[in-house]
């Protein structure tokens, strides 16, 4: 990410943060302001199993939310890895065949891989880069092109399509997958669940306002932790970047002195 990126990044999280506990004060306002207070007052008979029905509720609300952000980063590191395995099953048939029918097709793989990792820091701003595109596109004319199928025999050619087609739809998912940023309906979902948890704390503890605001404070903590885990990890390719190791050790891959 850039700096402006990472500044605002981190300034979402900080605010997000902040919001948690500014919510924590406005209702401990509300219920000890000689204003509003009176009505809060009468709310004396709140159950306090109330309190774990809603925490349970936002509990279990944050894990499923935690579990799909989660999820994208495990399914990007899945498309990384058949991605390569794709790209290497491609480069086994080019190492096999004599040098000048599968030096072009060994040297299109490490191309494309190469221009692959340099994309990774496109895929933090949810784009990709042209040069791999269009790398990508050359490995196909050469993997696909009349030259190399006449060389090749029928299942050789199988492998290297059926290998193709896995690298471009891996390519193609992990490009989807890097646009992720957690749908913003449940973000605010999260907020509300949240809110009406900090409220439930407040009303229970209506007769020690010491009490109450320790309870409150404890809560909003766990809130908070809660919301940066699942913040931090809402892109795969922003903060904990998923590794292109799989991929970028292909293109340091050196031709084997035997055929040269």
């Amino acid at each position: 990410m850039t700096f402006a990126q990472e500044f605002n990044y981190i300034a979402l999280l900080v605010l997000g943060i902040l919001a948690t506990f500014a919510t924590v004060g406005a209702i401990f306002w509300l219920i000890n302001s000689p204003r509003t207070g009176g009505f809060f007052r009468r709310l004396t008979n709140v159950s306090p199993q109330l309190v774990a029905i809603i925490g349970l509720l936002f509990g279990l609300y944050m894990a499923f939310f935690a579990n799909d952000i989660w999820s994208i980063r495990d399914r990007a590191q899945t498309m990384i890895l058949q991605e390569a395995e794709g790209l290497r099953g491609i480069l086994a048939v080019a190492e096999s065949l004599p040098e000048e029918a599968g030096g072009p097709l060994a040297a299109a793989v490490r191309s494309y891989a190469g221009a692959a990792v340099r994309e990774w820091p496109l895929l933090a701003q949810g784009t990709h880069s042209p040069q791999a595109q269009e790398m990508l596109r050359q490995l196909s004319r050469i993997a696909l092109g009349e030259p190399l199928a006449g060389r090749l025999g029928s299942s050789a050619q199988y492998v290297v399509a059926h290998d193709l087609e896995k690298a471009q739809s891996a390519r193609y998912h992990r490009l989807a997958l890097s646009q992720r940023r957690g749908d913003p309906l449940k973000w605010f979902a999260v907020a509300c669940l949240g809110t009406l948890t900090l409220l439930t704390v407040g009303l229970v503890h209506l007769d020690n306002w010491r009490s109450q605001l320790a309870a409150m404070l404890i809560y909003a903590s766990a809130i908070s932790v809660g919301f940066t885990a699942a913040y931090l990890e809402r892109s795969p390719f922003q903060t904990f970047v998923v590794s292109s190791r799989p991929i970028a050790e292909l293109a340091a891959v050196e031709p084997d002195p035997a055929r040269r």
